[in-house]
């Protein structure tokens, strides 16, 4: 039997497989009776324990234990999109094995889940909720690059009609939609850096940087929910004096009580 990770202190899992998977784990010193628990995914610097760190302060003010799965490059190269295709390379099933590590090691219940994506981590987080919308429960999406749009006349990953790669995809939109959702990007985070996805395709409906396509994917998810008659909420929020770098985000001091507010659903 594993042994009982250690309160204060950050932990490194290992999950060994068809291939291995890794997670950090951070708990907090004293568990909320609500047992709190947030997930949150690494940009394609894969930083995973820089997330556990920068978030710590506040899983010890709501008592929430920080699950931080780590995707390698050369395992999973493409998790932003939760693979290569339908059968190689798979994040979101990787992700699942961690959930699964994670309950039966902690005795937690892996689901409904609050998270927060970073970059690439907002890109898989999104797409990880289109596929299982009744997963999460709510989510604050950082500075992705670009979006899966909910629009079924464009081939996934732009839109959600399948294609060779991904076939017979189906989504419940209208359960995605009821996901609260947080968008936040930083106000000098309008550069065209070399990160950035810079396809014809993508500028031309997503917009030229990532201010304009949280814009545009915001305004497209609400007119949608609007359409289905739902009771949905996406917010857009700017992030003063931040670049496109997670510790940028970071060194605005309400950016990481912003992210646990919404997701713990603080009444101000």
């Amino acid at each position: 039997m594993a042994k009982a990770p250690e309160p204060g202190k950050t932990h490194h899992r290992t999950i060994n497989g068809m291939s291995q998977t890794d997670y950090f784990v951070y708990i907090p010193k004293v568990m909320s009776a609500e047992k709190n628990i947030l997930y949150t995914i690494h940009g394609i610097s894969r930083n995973a324990e820089e997330h556990i760190h920068g978030f710590t302060a506040q899983a010890e003010q709501y008592g929430a234990i920080i699950i931080a799965p780590l995707f390698p490059k050369e395992s999973f190269p493409r998790y932003q999109q939760l693979g290569t295709s339908v059968n190689l390379e798979r994040a979101d099933m990787a992700f699942d094995h961690v959930l699964q590590d994670a309950h039966e090691w902690l005795g937690i219940s892996p689901a409904p889940m609050r998270m927060f994506g970073f970059s690439g981590g907002g890109q898989f987080l999104h797409r990880y909720a289109m596929f299982y919308p009744k997963r999460v429960s709510r989510m604050v999406l950082a500075a992705p690059g670009w979006y899966t749009f909910p629009d079924p006349e464009r081939k996934y990953p732009y839109g959600i009609k399948s294609t060779r790669d991904w076939p017979n995809l189906k989504f419940a939109i209208e359960n995605f939609l009821q996901i609260p959702t947080l968008v936040m990007v930083g106000e000098e985070d309008d550069l065209r850096d070399k990160d950035l996805n810079k396809t014809r395709e993508i500028d031309s409906f997503q917009g030229l940087n990532r201010i304009e396509r949280a814009d545009r994917w915001t305004a497209t998810a609400r007119a949608l929910s609007r359409a289905y008659d739902l009771p949905s909420e996406f917010r857009l929020e700017n992030i003063p004096k931040a670049c496109h770098a997670f510790e940028s985000y970071l060194a605005h001091p309400s950016f990481a009580d912003q992210v646990f507010d919404f997701l713990f659903e603080r009444k101000n």
